[in-house]
Formats: C-alpha cells, sequence, structure tokens
C-alpha cells in the first residue's frame, strides 16, 4: 500500500497568513471604534493646559496687584456669562469679570463648556482654587489632591470648591 505524500491539512504558512490578515482586521477595528476615548483624551490634554494657564494667571495677578482676580467667595464657572461682560472669551472682561489681558489673550473654556464639563474658579482671598471635570484623564483627577475624584483641581487649597 502506498502513502500518498500530499495531505488534507493547512500548511504553516497558510496559517500564519490568515492570522495575519485576522489581526490587520482587529487592528482596524480597534482604530474605528476608539476615536471616541480619543477625543476624550484631547479634550482632557486641553483642559489639563487651559487650567495650568488659568492657574499661573492667577497666580501673576495676585502678584501684581496684592489680590486675587474677582469677587471673594463667589465661584466663576466658565459656562456662564456674568452681568456686564461681553463674552466668555474676552480677556478684558471674561467668565470671571477682571481684566486679564496681560496674562492671556483670551479667556480659556472648556471644549464642551456645558453643566458638566466647565472651569471653575474660587478664592476666599486667601486661598484659590480652579479646576475641570475630566472624561478620560481620570488618574490626573483622583492624584491631583483635591477632593474630587472626578476633577482636576490646581491653586493654594484645593479643598474650597465643594462637590
Amino acid at each position: 500500500m502506498k502513502r500518498n505524500s500530499k495531505s488534507n491539512g493547512f500548511t504553516l504558512l497558510e496559517i500564519t497568513i490568515v492570522m495575519a490578515i485576522l489581526l490587520i482586521l482587529i487592528g482596524v477595528t480597534i482604530s474605528l471604534i476608539s476615536p471616541v476615548s480619543s477625543k476624550g483624551k484631547a479634550r482632557d490634554n486641553k483642559r489639563l493646559s487651559d487650567i495650568s494657564t488659568l492657574d499661573r494667571a492667577i497666580n501673576e495677578y495676585r502678584l501684581d496687584y496684592g489680590r486675587y482676580p474677582g469677587l471673594e467667595n463667589f465661584l466663576y464657572s466658565s459656562n456662564y456669562l456674568p452681568a456686564g461682560s461681553p463674552d466668555l472669551y474676552s480677556a478684558l472682561s471674561g467668565w470671571v469679570p477682571v481684566d486679564l489681558s496681560d496674562y492671556f489673550s483670551r479667556y480659556p473654556t472648556d471644549p464642551v463648556n456645558d453643566a458638566t464639563y466647565h472651569y471653575e474658579y474660587f478664592h476666599n482671598n486667601v486661598d484659590y482654587e480652579v479646576s475641570t471635570r475630566l472624561e478620560q484623564l481620570l488618574d490626573k483627577a483622583s492624584e491631583d489632591g483635591g477632593n474630587d475624584p472626578l476633577k482636576y483641581e490646581l491653586g493654594t487649597n484645593l479643598l474650597l470648591i465643594t462637590l
């Protein structure tokens, strides 16, 4: 009885090619699904940059004028336009109605800027805090030393803005 040298199974090369095609398809699928989290991370990175800009401007204003900008014990929010302010972005009188044009050209505002995602600023004439809620980079928010695990907080007292 003679044995046929050809077998009916798959060769190692065929299996490798199929696996490579599957890996490519999985990679493409993941990259198509992941833009949602990528956009959230991009918005969070803008928020982190903006909050740092606000923090720097507040510190420089305090050094220049001996006080914090804005009213004492008043919570300012970037999604609310105070009476008398021309628009949220004006460095002359934006969502904190104080001229900060020496420190930036436009008030930073959250990329979404709604009831959930916005910037906040509060001072009690001794300490201050600026904060923003993050979408994706929650480790930054939980490790900042503040009292809200969903918000990234900077300032001299991170307990001023309550939950």
